[in-house]
């Protein structure tokens, strides 16, 4: 058989393209080892910063118990260092729930991997009808690659006496027809919903729809359980 040169070209050119191909994929592998690092040494912070706000807190209390054991008690120096007590639990309280959503990506434990709906809150807003949301997505055990795709929404309740689902396109202004999404560990989704004037609520179902082969992730929400 006589070897062209045409065919020779082709067989280098299939070559270079096998390399390339693979130098993409090493890069994007090592992209992903330095972003997981990344995640990990802000989870090493966190809990630096928790164990100091435990030591503080600690800190504040005996100086409340002096303070009430004085003979000369000053109320107005107890209250100051009670409600900088009250706030330090609370930024305690926010830093030990970031640790643990930190901790659930980059270490998840027993638990199968995909796409999850870590998180989604509904706070009111000061108009009639409004809500503010918070939908935090997450991917555990497969983040070596990023996921993209969409979320559904589906509200059920009851308007005029008669049962009615609305969906995202109805209760937003511009009408969003689905909330989109690409992650590689986690996203967080955040904006406002309005309900129809005498709309009464009742729950929430939320389809996430990711793109390739993993299965939709469907998860239904009680209306006052995730109403603040």
């Amino acid at each position: 058989m006589k070897i062209t040169p045409v065919r020779i070209g082709a067989g280098v050119l299939l070559a270079l393209l096998l390399l390339v191909g693979w130098r993409l994929y090493d890069l994007g592998k090592i992209h992903g080892v330095v972003e997981l690092a990344g995640l990990r040494a802000e989870v090493q912070v966190l809990e630096r910063h928790n164990k100091e706000l435990v030591k503080e807190s600690g800190a504040l209390r005996d100086e409340i118990a002096i303070l009430e054991r004085s003979s000369q008690i000053d109320q107005q120096a107890a209250q100051a260092v009670k409600s900088e007590l009250g706030q330090l639990e609370e930024a305690l309280q926010a830093s030990r729930e970031e640790v643990e959503f930190y901790r659930g990506i980059v270490a998840p434990g027993d638990v199968d991997p995909g796409l999850r709906i870590h998180r989604f809150d509904l706070e009111e807003g000061l108009a009639q009808g409004e809500y503010h949301y918070d939908l935090v997505l997450t991917q555990l055990k497969r983040n070596d690659k990023f996921v993209s795709g969409v979320v559904g929404w589906k509200i059920s309740g009851v308007l005029d006496g008669e049962p009615v689902e609305l969906a995202l396109d109805k209760i937003t202004e511009p009408a969003v027809q689905q909330l989109k999404f690409r992650l590689r560990y986690f996203q967080d989704l955040a904006g406002t919903i309005k309900l129809p004037e005498g709309f009464v609520p009742d729950r929430i179902e939320l389809t996430v729809s990711p793109k390739g082969k993993q299965p939709p992730v469907v998860q239904a929400f009680d209306w006052p359980a995730i109403t603040g």
